[in-house]
């Protein structure tokens, strides 16, 4: 694989605290990788209630975390108050990233054997029938309504616990002539925030270089903006991404 893809020059857009994750395995790949991060991950202040849910931890069943910002998050502000872990909680992640970090901490974690999409998650046996547990969903602001709706369909009493929101970056000269630059073969997005962004930072976007997306409805949202190479690559995990680039047509490649 590290010879197909060797010097194929990739823009990838996450943001600062989540690039290395991305970055690191696709430049093991022999990939030459910029990130320009198109999102800022900005905490939240924790309201009284919010505080005293997580003061009320061990009051949970289960908690599932859904990103690696939100788990980073997490166990900053569950350190002042959980000297050791409660017993009788069981830790979920979307993803293997997001679930290496809870590990360090010291937490088992259950997580989708493959795939790193709240369907996949939903696919858990573990997930499957929730009546009468209380579940603390950890996120960050907005995003998609599936996971919740569907575990509280499934009997769970919800509470979310929102602890960042996404913003605009502040882009310096130099980050804004690497985004504008034609040499990329290929630009990775993993959010419809980062595409907007995207559009917006770039003063002359080429909607015909390859685009590669984590799910189909960026790809559908990315072709309605008039991107023609819109690649779903069913996640946005590094081997998702490196078999979308894999998928590439030569012609996408450095000779």
């Amino acid at each position: 694989m590290s010879h197909f893809l060797e010097g194929l020059q990739v823009l990838t857009t996450r943001p600062e605290q989540q690039a290395t994750r991305l970055v690191a395995p696709l430049q093991k790949a022999g990939i030459e990788v910029t990130n320009i991060p198109l999102l800022a991950i900005q905490p939240l202040t924790l309201t009284p209630q919010e505080r005293q849910g997580l003061l009320d931890l061990d009051h949970f069943q289960k908690v599932v975390v859904i990103s690696p910002s939100a788990a980073q998050l997490l166990l900053e502000k569950l350190d002042d108050y959980w000297p050791q872990w409660p017993v009788g909680v069981d830790w979920f992640t979307v993803g293997a990233g997001t679930a290496s970090l809870l590990e360090q901490a010291g937490l088992s974690v259950q997580f989708p054997a493959s795939g790193d999409k709240s369907e996949d998650l939903l696919q858990l046996p573990a997930l499957q029938e929730l009546s009468g547990e209380k579940l603390l969903l950890v996120k960050g602001q907005g995003g998609r309504p599936l996971l919740e709706a569907t575990l509280v369909s499934r009997g769970a009493q919800v509470r979310v616990l929102e602890l960042y929101t996404r913003v605009r970056p502040r882009l310096n000269q130099q980050q804004l002539q690497a985004l504008n630059s034609d040499v990329y073969q290929a630009v990775v997005i993993t959010s419809g925030e980062a595409l907007q962004q995207y559009i917006e930072f770039t003063e002359e976007v080429d909607k015909k270089r390859p685009l590669l997306l984590p799910s189909y409805r960026l790809e559908k949202q990315a072709r309605e903006l008039g991107f023609t190479r819109a690649i779903n690559t069913g996640g946005a995990g590094a081997d998702a991404i490196l078999a979308g680039l894999k998928s590439l047509d030569p012609g996408c490649h450095p000779s």
